[in-house]
């Protein structure tokens, strides 16, 4: 049971860490280009990390590397779409890893003491 959650979130990671930058780069062009990559960095990236992170927290044992599952397909995603080897993007990564891994561990806290 867990490995199909485990499955399910890395498809939804990998949805939005790599379809949505190809669908930017591919159907959005000149400012809607860039608002459109304002909005994914900024907005979706983030929010898909700390929801990877909740779901990471409810089940530390299982699900500890989807965090940095997430991350690297960040990173994966923006340098085959946008810049290959870009080091902002590393700094990008390491938010959301640090966004990701501490809403999971808020996660675990609060499900340990529910629990």
């Amino acid at each position: 049971m867990m490995v199909k959650k485990n499955s399910l979130c890395a498809l939804c990671s990998a949805a939005v860490m790599l379809l949505l930058p190809w669908c930017t780069v591919t159907f959005a062009n000149g400012t809607s280009g860039m608002a459109a990559c304002l909005l994914l960095f900024f907005a979706v990236d983030p929010v898909a990390a700390i929801c990877v992170g909740v779901f990471a927290g409810r089940q530390l044992k299982a699900a500890w590397f989807q965090p940095l599952f997430l991350s690297a397909l960040f990173l994966l995603g923006t340098w085959l779409f946008f810049d290959m080897g870009e080091r902002a993007f590393l700094l990008y990564a390491a938010v959301y890893l640090l966004l990701a891994y501490s809403s999971a561990a808020i996660s675990a806290v609060l499900v340990k003491k529910k629990g």
